[in-house]
Parts: C-alpha cells; sequence; structure tokens
C-alpha cells in the first residue's frame, strides 16, 4: 500500500463577494452593520459600520488635503482605538498604503522605538506619519528620525475638515491594501505587501472556517497593528460584520481577567489568543468566584506553538466556571499568508497525537505510542489554501514525515516591499516557505518548530519550544518567559543547549535551586542536559511584538552579557 504524500488542500472554495475592504466596508455601512467597541477609557465606545465608514472618509480628507495619493505608504503608529481603524480605512479609499506599526510599550523605551521606526519608514519609504502626542512630541525633538518620516499628523488635524465631496479613486483586487512589517525589532525590517484580494479572501475564509453566526460577538485585547489582532479580528468583522470588542494589549499585560471578564459582559463568543496568554490566566486568574465563560465557543489559540499541557490547565481552571470542553481552537498562521493557514473542523477542535519523541526528533518520523509526547493538530488549510511538507530537495515527502512547510493559495503576500531577494528566498513556485517544521497526518497540520532554530546536540534534534515548556513547568520560572537556543561547541563537535529563563528570585542560593530542577527535568523529560542556565528578572527575556520569543537576539545578549 502506498503512504500518502504530505500535501493537503482545502476542499471549499469560498469566493469574497468584494474585491475589496473599502468595497466590503461601504456594503456593511449600507445595511448599517454593528462594527466595533472600544474598551480604552471609563466608557466603551461603540461605532457601527456606517457611523465609522463616515469618520474614515475625513481622514481621507486629510491625508488628501496633505498631499498623499495613490500608493504613498502612510505610517500608522496609533495606540488601541477608533482612530486608528478609521485612519486605516481612511487610507485604503485613497489607494495610499498604510503601514500599521507597533506602539513604544512593545519596545521598552522611546529612544529604542525610534530607532525601529527610522528604519522601517526608510524601509517603505513613508510619505506621511500618522500618531498621538507622545510620539510627536518625541519625533519632533529627533531631527534624523524626523527626516525619514515625512509629513507627522495626528487626531487633532481633522479639525476644520470640510464635510466637502472627495472623489475616490476606483480599488481593485490588485491594489496593496497594506503593508504587514513581520516580527522582529533588529535587523533589516521586512513589509509583506497584502493585497486587497489577498485581504478579502482570507477574511472570507476565517469567517468560514468559524461559521460566523449573526449572533457571534467577538472580544479582543490583541493589538491592532498585529496581523492576528488586524485581520483575524477587526477586518474580518468588516467583510463578515459581527460586533467586536477590544481592549487595549497593556489592560490585559497587567490584568489578564480583564479579558475573561470582557468575555463575560459582553457574551463573547469568539476570542483569540496566543499560547501564552492562556497561561498567563492560569497563573494569574484574579477574582474568577462569579465568573460565567459559556458563551464562549471558539478559543483560538495561535501566533505561537501550542501546547497541549496549556490546554489541560485551562480547561481545568474554567471549565467549573462554564467554559467548554471544545472551545479550545489550535490554529496555524502568519503575516506572509495574510494570516490564516490552517483551521481544525469544528468536530475536531482539539486532537492531539501521542508520537515517539526519539523517533521524531532522530530520524524525522513520526511513530505513534502510548504515553508519549502529545502533538497539537492545527487543523487543516482554510478555504481557498494547500500545504505541503517538503524535504531539502524541494519534493513533498510521505505522510508523518517531518518536513518544512509550505503554503500556497489566493491569501499569499506578493512579497517583501522593495526587497526582490527577500521576496524570491521566500516565494518560489507559487509556494511560500514558511520556515516552520512539520508533519501531516490524516489530512491535518502538526507544527514542531522552526527549522532555522533547530538545536542540533550530539546529532539529536532538539526544538527550542519544547525546553522551554518544560524549563517554565519549574516552580520560580516564569512560565512564558524562558528562552532556549544552540551555541556553536567547537570542542565538543556539536551545540551547547543555553536555556535563559526569567525568576522573581534574585537569591543566588535559591536561583541554584531552581537551576538544578529545570536540568534534572530536561533530563527527566526530554533526555537532553542544559549545559548552561541564565537567570534574569522577569519581563527581561526578548520578544516580538506578537509576543513570541526572540531566540537570536537573547541569544546575542547573553554573549554580550548584557542579560542575566
Amino acid at each position: 500500500m502506498t503512504t500518502p504524500l504530505s500535501r493537503v488542500s482545502s476542499d471549499v472554495d469560498v469566493r469574497a463577494p468584494h474585491d475589496s475592504l473599502v468595497a466590503a466596508f461601504e456594503a456593511a455601512a449600507q445595511s448599517h452593520a454593528p462594527f466595533v467597541t472600544i474598551h480604552t477609557g471609563r466608557e466603551a465606545i461603540e461605532k457601527t459600520a456606517d457611523v465609522a465608514l463616515e469618520a474614515a472618509l475625513r481622514w481621507a480628507k486629510l491625508l488628501a488635503s496633505r498631499g498623499v495619493r495613490r500608493g504613498d505608504r502612510v505610517m500608522l503608529l496609533m495606540p488601541t482605538g477608533h482612530a486608528f481603524v478609521e485612519a486605516m480605512i481612511g487610507a485604503m479609499m485613497l489607494c495610499a498604503v498604510p503601514v500599521p506599526l507597533a506602539t513604544p510599550m512593545t519596545f521598552g523605551s522611546v529612544d529604542r522605538y525610534l530607532v525601529n521606526l527610522a528604519n522601517i519608514a526608510q524601509d517603505c519609504g513613508a510619505r506621511l506619519t500618522v500618531t498621538y502626542g507622545r510620539i510627536r512630541d518625541a519625533i519632533a525633538k529627533d531631527t534624523a528620525v524626523k527626516a525619514t518620516l515625512g509629513e507627522v499628523i495626528g487626531e487633532g488635524d481633522l479639525d476644520g475638515i470640510a464635510r466637502t465631496p472627495l472623489v475616490l479613486p476606483s480599488i481593485d483586487g490588485d491594489e496593496i491594501a497594506f503593508l504587514q512589517y513581520t516580527s522582529g525589532t533588529t535587523g533589516q525590517p521586512k513589509g509583506a505587501i497584502i493585497t486587497h484580494r489577498a485581504l478579502v479572501s482570507n477574511a472570507f475564509a476565517i469567517a468560514h472556517g468559524l461559521g460566523l453566526r449573526e449572533s457571534d460577538v467577538g472580544v479582543s485585547w490583541l493589538p491592532l497593528f498585529h496581523d492576528m489582532g488586524l485581520i483575524g479580528v477587526l477586518l474580518t468583522s468588516i467583510c463578515h460584520p459581527y460586533p467586536v470588542h477590544v481592549m487595549s494589549p497593556e489592560s490585559f499585560v497587567m490584568k489578564p481577567y480583564r479579558w475573561l471578564d470582557l468575555i463575560q459582559r459582553v457574551g463573547g463568543s469568539i476570542s483569540t489568543a496566543p499560547n501564552f496568554a492562556y497561561d498567563m490566566c492560569v497563573a494569574r486568574p484574579g477574582d474568577s468566584s462569579n465568573l460565567h465563560l459559556e458563551t464562549w465557543r471558539h478559543a483560538l489559540n495561535g501566533a505561537e506553538p501550542v501546547h497541549a499541557t496549556t490546554i489541560d490547565r485551562f480547561r481545568e481552571r474554567f471549565g467549573p466556571h462554564g467554559f467548554r470542553n471544545d472551545a479550545p481552537m489550535p490554529v496555524y498562521g502568519m503575516a506572509e499568508a495574510t494570516l490564516a493557514i490552517t483551521f481544525p473542523l469544528h468536530h475536531e477542535k482539539v486532537q492531539f497525537l501521542s508520537v515517539d519523541r526519539i523517533a521524531l526528533e532522530r530520524d524525522g518520523q513520526v511513530v505513534a505510542t502510548p504515553n508519549g509526547h502529545r502533538a497539537v493538530s492545527v487543523g487543516r488549510p482554510v478555504a481557498g489554501m494547500t500545504v505541503g511538507i517538503f524535504d531539502d530537495n524541494g519534493q513533498v515527502v510521505s505522510e508523518r514525515t517531518v518536513g518544512q512547510v509550505r503554503t500556497s493559495g489566493p491569501s499569499l503576500m506578493s512579497g517583501y516591499f522593495g526587497n526582490d531577494q527577500a521576496s524570491e528566498a521566500a516565494l518560489s513556485g507559487g509556494w511560500l516557505h514558511t520556515g516552520d517544521l512539520g508533519f501531516i497526518d490524516g489530512g491535518r497540520l502538526f507544527v514542531t518548530g522552526r527549522a532555522k532554530e533547530l538545536i542540533i546536540k550530539g546529532g539529536r534534534n532538539i526544538y527550542p519550544y519544547d525546553v522551554e515548556r518544560i524549563a517554565g513547568e519549574v516552580d520560580g520560572v516564569r512560565a512564558g518567559g524562558v528562552a532556549a537556543f544552540g551555541r556553536a561547541n567547537p570542542t565538543a563537535g556539536t551545540e551547547d543547549l543555553v536555556v535563559v529563563a526569567e525568576t522573581s528570585f534574585a537569591d543566588a542560593a535559591k536561583r541554584e535551586s531552581i537551576a538544578k530542577a529545570v536540568r534534572a527535568e530536561l533530563l527527566e523529560v526530554l533526555g537532553v542536559k542544559a549545559d548552561e542556565i541564565h537567570f534574569c528578572a522577569v519581563g527581561k527575556v526578548p520578544r516580538t511584538t506578537s509576543g513570541k520569543i526572540r531566540r537570536q537576539e537573547c541569544a546575542r545578549l547573553i554573549e554580550n552579557g548584557a542579560l542575566g
């Protein structure tokens, strides 16, 4: 019997009824559809699609009055709020290219933020920048940065914009909808080009994958500048109108319970977060005595590896409060594919595969075994998409063989803005090279790690995610605050395993005790020795704008003695 190849396509053909996001928004406005409620102040501010579209038109007039035309890049540096949304749509209405970017909190200081900002502004050739008071003042004081940003405006500049007609250009599916700068704050910026066709295709694929209903209510704390919050929450609710409630990322980080409380208060049925957010809720649940989560039917988990133990812990902690056993929904995607690549089917949302870890790491083969490592399925390709697993020679491998994850379909980026070399490396033959490793079993994708971050120690492939998960469960180590990476050891002819862990303990004896426990757990669970363990204060392990551990940056800081 021939073993099936690891290539699977969606059998669903979802054709978006609109060519552009602007057309979808205009249709939503004509029907007075619900849109977004922002929960960032003392009182929530709700706007329907028609009211938000009128505000977006004012932004379009403001931008046009400052000389913005078709194809001009407009950088958006705005906190979570209606102004961010409306300025972005306003730029799109002019056929300009919005560039949503992170706000300073992500990078820890305004100075560091401005350095990154200047790099991106230079890369995209910004014509104009939309921002708010604090950043506008900082830019005004930095002449070098200011020179790269074009004109700088803010929400206050809307005052006095006349209600005169504005002739808007026609928009087709091939127009650039926006540039999504990919995760990371160092090195050469890379802006993924997302067309309107790719955007609406992915938004409608998401809506189909969720089985969106008129009665659904979305809740999110995800940053709006990042693909999961921007497309998965906000823009999907334009293409398939349903009400969404948005709170700020800062509010969630300070008190994770606020996310769950908002779901309860508004009857949220759909909400998405990275894996670490679910762990944070378990670790810091707040006063959940009167919490009720019965309405939450899709708890999407994406943007980083999904851990079976996280799902277990969240179910156990919040099951008594109505959290449904079938609510967890592990998903997979990335900015270069607009967002969504795979979703599980509703009847198989949470599926694990118990595998022999040694066979997986040593031979790249999936061998099912009782009580083995529980790999988490992230589902099947969403509408219009195909996923394949390839070897190093570009050949599709057989099922249950680990290889490079690639994807194709209408949602792929057109390339990286102004960077042909990076575009050619990422896209070839209609396939996007995701940079991830994984395997397919029964049509379901399982992601095992990043190809470029594999640790090879003694001829054995070690996935940093596994090391980080196990070390993060040791008492005294902050879960989600661990980075693992390999360092070449020429003497041994292999790599050393280096672990960096956040802890609230500063006492040297206590830290040594924790290090001993981490080493013991890694030996027992993975059968691998940690060659170096470094500790740092909580919050010091570097992350990307989307919350992913920046392992290479962590390695650089350790090498320079700047962390630990």
